[in-house]
């Protein structure tokens, strides 16, 4: 995240947090485009929004080691600037995660809360993150969205979903049965939020359910950020879910193999 959130949005007195709450719960509510997960081998998805330096190196390593990809959700108006979580990656940056196979999925330009800007301006966000990214490299498609700190609104989350395979959400969940592409859910993989065990016990979970983990994160570092992860507890997660027997795949690639294995469950037609 580029900054910290105002507290009080145009002279509203309502919290913003409590208001943003009541948002995410009707945007959540209204459910317009979905996919069944069935009969899919259980799924884990990595994922690091806004995409600091030590993402891209430290984090992109350990992917590396284990011969993974990951999702790198990106906000082009910020690349290379100072942030909370460590200086943005610069544009040799995403060249090189875009190179060794990364996906990388749009966080808008400028980092604004969507829920609190028009369509229009909504628009530019995308279409100007959009020019940022194929200026890195025009091969690249921008399928998949995440809102920036988790914000939605109804009217955001509806435009949206018709411009991209899915967005992401930060409510905590796992992805299974019939699933809500405007909305899916993520769980945080920060120190503060999971450890060792805490990690093992998602997995588990996603194992049980026979879902669709996606797991968060921002830098990772020795001493991270209270939006980050120490390389140990990557290096566990992605342990834990190749023991488990997980399919692991950026987001793309998850929502291909969902769709996949739903095609093979239709009936041959006859000639």
């Amino acid at each position: 995240m580029f900054g910290e959130r105002p507290q009080e949005v145009d002279g509203v007195s309502l919290p913003v947090k409590v208001r943003g709450m009541a948002e995410r719960f009707i945007a959540r509510s209204v459910r317009r485009k979905t996919l069944a997960v069935q009969d899919t081998p259980p799924i884990v998805t990595f994922t690091f929004d806004d995409v600091p330096v030590s993402a891209c190196e430290t984090g992109a390593a350990i992917l590396a080691n284990h011969d993974i990809r990951g999702t790198f959700y990106v906000a082009g108006g910020g690349c290379g600037a100072a942030s909370p979580v460590g200086r943005l990656a610069s544009i040799d940056h995403l060249k090189a995660i875009a190179a060794h196979g990364h996906e990388i999925g749009c966080h808008t330009y400028s980092h604004p809360e969507v829920s609190r800007i028009g369509i229009a301006a909504l628009d530019d966000e995308i279409n100007r993150n959009r020019s940022f990214v194929h200026n890195i490299d025009r091969v690249i498609a921008l399928r998949n969205f995440a809102y920036p700190y988790g914000e939605m609104s109804a009217r955001a989350k509806r435009h949206l979903e018709s411009r991209f395979d899915s967005c992401r959400s930060v409510h905590p969940g796992i992805n299974s049965g019939s699933i809500d592409l405007g909305s899916l859910k993520a769980c945080p993989l920060e120190g503060a939020a999971v450890d060792h065990d805490g990690i093992g016990t998602l997995i588990a979970e996603t194992v049980r359910a026979g879902g669709w983990l996606i797991l968060y994160s921002h830098d990772v570092a020795e001493k991270p950020s209270k939006y980050g992860v120490t390389p140990k507890l990557l290096d566990k997660a992605l342990i834990a879910a190749k023991t488990a027997g997980c399919t692991i795949a950026t987001i793309a690639g998850a929502l291909d193999l969902i769709r996949a294995t739903a095609d093979r469950r239709l009936p041959a037609t006859r000639s």
